[in-house]
């Protein structure tokens, strides 16, 4: 009996964490997916496989590397907007500000990332 309630807790956190996957995936851009693959896909192995940025940095990437036009105010308006989501963590007191990956979201928002290409039909730019 109990390991028949316990059963039905965990399919039901399962599906809960599918409907916040949808969820976030409806509410993100193509811009903030490539913001979140910066932080967490970084094509390490574990437990490197997450990358910390400092906001210049971070701009100058998305800039040349990434070919994104994007101007610094959007790009300071976008990592606000996942922070408070919780996908990512401002760093507090640092100069210039910098960014990093939610402790134990990795799994989460890789989920997001990956749920975004297949929807849109990108797999093959993952």
């Amino acid at each position: 009996m109990e390991q028949e309630t316990l059963l039905q807790q965990q399919i039901l956190e399962q599906t809960k964490h599918i409907e916040e996957v949808s969820n976030l995936v409806e509410r993100l851009d193509f811009l903030d997916i490539q913001i979140l693959r910066k932080f967490y896909m970084c094509g390490k192995e574990f437990p490197f496989d997450t990358q910390p940025f400092c906001f210049p940095i971070l701009y100058q990437e998305m800039k040349t590397t990434q070919k994104i036009k994007i101007g610094l105010e959007g790009l300071r308006k976008r990592l606000d907007a996942l922070v408070g989501l919780e996908l990512l963590e401002k760093v507090r007191g640092s100069n210039p500000v910098s960014y990093s990956p939610t402790i134990g979201k990795s799994l989460f928002v890789r989920g997001v990332i990956t749920k975004f290409f297949l929807i849109n039909g990108l797999m093959n730019f993952l």
